[in-house]
């Protein structure tokens, strides 16, 4: 699952092979099908990012906005954990998911790399809505449910700059392909 996900990160659906996945992790094709039985490539790539993707939502979770801070504190924190993430592994996978036209076209790779965003999205509106743990919590769904336009309109506006500036800051597939071309 670990070589999966590199070279997921490193090189995109289309551009990974079984066969690179199995010289990665050190393991044979018998041994590789006996663990993930009826998975070819797609399977294996859906529980990668279904790994990721777990690991991505206890990242953000992990970097809670902070508590009674102003609305632009709040902000610069999660534009901070964003950048953060996508500087991560499962950050780059997803965005090599995202920019890739095969993974696109195979229905569950997309609906999964879909979820994937809409749960960090999700993420987002919690942070942007900071509760207060000393109002009741009737009080903060109340205007959670007023404010859920603006949440979600603003909770898009950062994940889609930050997805910009990790596609700017990801690693060059060439670096990869060609290690000893200084041109690459």
């Amino acid at each position: 699952m670990a070589a999966t996900c590199k070279l997921l990160s490193e090189r995109g659906f289309e551009a990974t092979s079984p066969v690179m996945i199995q010289q990665r992790s050190g393991i044979g094709q018998g041994s590789m099908y006996h663990h993930f039985p009826g998975k070819g490539k797609e399977g294996l790539a859906l529980d990668a990012i279904s790994h990721m993707r777990a690991s991505t939502l206890a990242f953000l979770d992990g970097t809670p906005a902070p508590r009674g801070a102003e609305v632009e504190a709040v902000r610069e924190h999660i534009v901070a954990a964003l950048d953060r993430l996508f500087d991560r592994r499962e950050g780059q996978a997803l965005i090599r998911l995202m920019a890739d036209g095969v993974a696109g076209a195979i229905r569950p790779l997309a609906q999964a790399t879909q979820d994937w965003c809409d749960d960090i999205r999700a993420v987002i509106v919690v942070m942007l809505r900071a509760d207060d743990p000393a109002e009741g919590p009737e009080v903060a769904d109340a205007a959670a449910r007023f404010l859920a336009p603006e949440f979600e309109h603003l909770a898009e506006e950062l994940f889609t700059a930050a997805l910009g500036r990790g596609l700017v800051r990801l690693p060059k597939i060439a670096f990869y392909l060609f290690p000893d071309r200084e041109e690459a």
